[in-house]
């Protein structure tokens, strides 16, 4: 009878979407990318949590980029179904388009 709960006991940590919400302060330094990644779901691209957090969080980001977080910002992560529910081709798409305007915002700074 101990071999099962100690087979179940990592689950939680594994997926831990399921736990109800979980969220990340941003510190100064942190980017969304990051941040997505070390959250994700297994299933669910980055560009998917990408755009999930985006979504979840509008005033957490800068001009709605996720390029541009705001530090101390407190993120909502979204679980898998929220983030599964992004379209994989539409997720790609948006961040390939805030990709370059933050692109050109850099540009712009820079001269």
């Amino acid at each position: 009878p101990a071999t099962p709960p100690a087979a179940r006991a990592p689950a939680p940590a594994a997926a831990p979407a399921t736990e109800g919400p979980r969220q990340v302060t941003v510190q100064r330094g942190d980017t969304a990318g990051a941040i997505a990644a070390a959250n994700k779901p297994a299933d669910v691209s980055l560009d998917q949590m990408l755009v999930a957090m985006l979504q979840a969080n509008p005033s957490a980001f800068i001009d709605g980029n996720v390029n541009r977080l705001r530090a101390g910002a407190v993120i909502d992560l979204p679980g898998r179904d929220a983030a599964a529910s992004v379209s994989a081709s539409e997720a790609r798409q948006t961040i390939a388009a805030q990709s370059r305007d933050f692109d050109e915002y850099r540009r712009r700074l820079a001269g």
